[in-house]
């Protein structure tokens, strides 16, 4: 498999200074800055924790379809929200906490099978796997209504 790649800039100082993102060769970028990182404000710039967001719900999406479809129920779509928990701990920045929930398509899956389905596929996942110093990471799963 191929190595997949991304690139940050930094300037100037930690509180006043600011980056940019770039994901892989030029496919997306955005700025970033200790605001975006570090406070609640909705129009900063997007931050590292957002876009471990969208890599785990993306990685975990197709785990679970992987998942789903070797137990014989292929799933007609799979919409993942992942949630980044950034807090201090011990006085350090500490990613402590993601929370996976999805909402699944799928036929001949009860809502019991579907969160064990679910579970397997956290655990299969490689962002999750690639987190495994995270204290805590939550799957809920929820059948399509």
């Amino acid at each position: 498999m191929a190595a997949r790649i991304g690139n940050a800039t930094w300037n100037g100082d930690l509180s006043e200074g600011s980056g940019r993102l770039v994901v892989g060769p030029n496919r997306w970028e955005a700025d970033y800055s200790f605001r975006s990182r570090f406070t609640d404000d909705a129009a900063a710039s997007t931050n590292p924790e957002e876009l471990l967001a969208a890599a785990h719900a993306g990685c975990f999406s197709m785990a679970l379809t992987y998942v789903l479809t070797q137990a014989g129920s292929v799933p007609r779509s799979i919409a993942t929200s992942a949630r980044v928990r950034l807090r201090p701990v011990d006085g350090v920045p500490t990613i402590d906490l993601v929370e996976l929930d999805t909402t699944v398509d799928v036929d001949g899956v009860d809502e019991a099978a579907l969160q064990k389905h679910a579970e397997a596929a956290e655990a299969s996942c490689a962002v999750s796997r690639a987190l495994a110093g995270v204290a805590e990471i939550r799957v809920t799963a929820h059948p399509a209504r």
